[in-house]
């Protein structure tokens, strides 16, 4: 097995590096797709270099107050990974993916 694996992005099958923590994560490309109900574009981030999660509206930097988000209509789940950066990962039935 190789130091890096990938996996087809779960929305749109560009390979994206895998990491088994995060099985449904998305691509990048996909990840700057992340919007709200209303399809407003969403930013997530670190809110401190030891961590913490926020997100915000793109355009308004009005705070956004849910880690749900959806890229092409496809629902979402975007959380602070494990050792710093963010991570969206799909949901499978409207759950989260298994920790």
């Amino acid at each position: 097995m190789s130091n890096t694996e990938f996996h087809p992005c779960p929305i749109c099958s560009t390979p994206t590096r895998y990491f088994s923590r995060y099985p449904s994560a998305v691509c990048n490309t996909c990840y700057s797709k992340a919007s709200d109900t209303q399809g407003r574009k969403l930013s997530f981030f670190n809110t401190s270099m030891s961590g913490g999660f926020e997100g915000i509206v793109s355009e308004t930097k009005e705070k956004y107050e849910s880690q749900i988000c959806y890229i092409d209509a496809v629902k979402c789940w975007a959380e602070e990974a494990r050792f710093g950066g963010i991570v969206i990962e799909t949901m499978i039935d409207g759950d989260l993916p298994n920790r």
